[in-house]
């Protein structure tokens, strides 16, 4: 899928490959692209904030290196149980640290974007940590 034709350098055997593919066979995506089909290789886009400066993606699926509690493709999403806090241009992924004590089911994921916790009837707070006005005893 990675040559431009079947034909090839009579003398290395190098083969004429397509934008963004590489080796002598043109059977490899250059550092920043993936996945080597009819189309040729994808760009990776690997999200600058939550990727690990100086890493390349995986040449087959396309998935970047993300910092610690980061993930998606692109590293561009917080993992399960974390919120994204935006610091300028770039973010952190905090945990959700909600209080299992006042969440429905007892859960400990968050919203990943606000960091609301899933609060049980007459509980209230980011973490489901607090009584609503007029109730009392948040308790398991």
């Amino acid at each position: 899928h990675g040559s431009v034709s079947q034909f090839c350098n009579p003398l290395s055997g190098q083969c004429n490959c397509k934008e963004r593919v590489k080796g002598l066979l043109c059977d490899t995506c250059m550092d920043n692209f993936y996945g080597l089909d009819v189309t040729g290789c994808k760009a990776c886009e690997c999200d600058a904030a939550g990727s690990i400066s100086g890493t390349v993606c995986d040449a087959r699926t396309g998935q970047c290196a993300c910092k610690p509690n980061i993930g998606g493709r692109r590293c561009d999403e917080c993992l399960d149980g974390y919120h994204r806090v935006q610091q300028g241009s770039s973010f952190l992924c905090l945990p959700c640290n909600c209080e299992k004590a006042g969440t429905v089911n007892g859960s400990l994921l968050c919203d990943k974007s606000t960091g609301q916790c899933p609060c049980k009837a007459g509980v209230t707070g980011l973490r489901c940590g607090q009584c609503m006005l007029q109730t009392y005893n948040l308790s398991m």
